[in-house]
């Protein structure tokens, strides 16, 4: 029998800022370049180097922080709901894209009503990324993982099946298939490593 890995911790703030404010120093490249210019160069016309580096570098910062705060909270609620969330089911009430395309992945806008054992059942609109292979399984209903205080949710894509499959079809993968689908999505970066570390241990788990 394969060892259990034991579940990641959960996300930090600080392991998503840096390679969050990393990149947007790199597409905000102009202004550390003015920064380091200004502190560096002294000449007649230089003056404006040094103020406007400092602004663009705030910016990007500020920037960062904004957008590792959001990433952050949503792989701390994943990974909550995957290490002790309740599962359900979610009715597909409206599946309808938006012609926006994130990674070459359609942006679908989706309303569900969400219910289960000992549940209080709820309705959730949403818009999230969908990869095309997987929008076969957003038929009738799905399973999710809820957690019913917050009413935040995820869809259970382990547990998903083709609605109507034949029984030859319907057969579960192997965990060999599913940690290779895993290493697939991650190449193709359709989900974070965070993810790809919680999915793998549950996968594992179940051997």
């Amino acid at each position: 029998m394969t060892a259990v890995e034991p579940l990641p911790e959960p996300p930090s703030f600080l392991r998503t800022f840096i390679p969050t404010l990393l990149f947007m120093l790199l597409c905000g490249i102009v202004g550390p370049i003015f920064l380091i210019a200004g502190l560096t160069v002294d000449g007649p016309g230089t003056g404006w180097l040094l103020p406007w580096g400092v602004a663009i570098t705030v910016i990007d910062v500020v920037i960062a922080v904004f957008v590792a705060r959001i990433r952050t909270r949503q792989r701390r609620t994943a990974h909550r709901l995957r290490t002790s969330g309740r599962r359900g089911h979610a009715e597909i009430i409206s599946l309808d894209p938006t012609n926006v395309t994130i990674n070459d992945q359609p942006l679908m806008s989706l309303r569900l009503r969400i219910h289960g054992d000992d549940m209080t059942p709820f309705e959730v609109e949403d818009k999230m990324v969908i990869p095309t292979y997987r929008l076969p399984f957003l038929a009738g209903e799905v399973p999710v993982l809820v957690d019913p205080g917050t009413h935040e949710w995820e869809f259970d894509w382990d547990s998903a099946r083709l609605r109507g499959a034949s029984p030859a079809a319907a057969v579960e993968e192997s965990p060999a298939e599913r940690l290779a689908e895993l290493d697939d999505l991650l190449g193709k970066d359709l989900i974070s490593r965070d993810e790809y570390d919680a999915t793998r241990a549950r996968i594992l788990d179940e051997i």
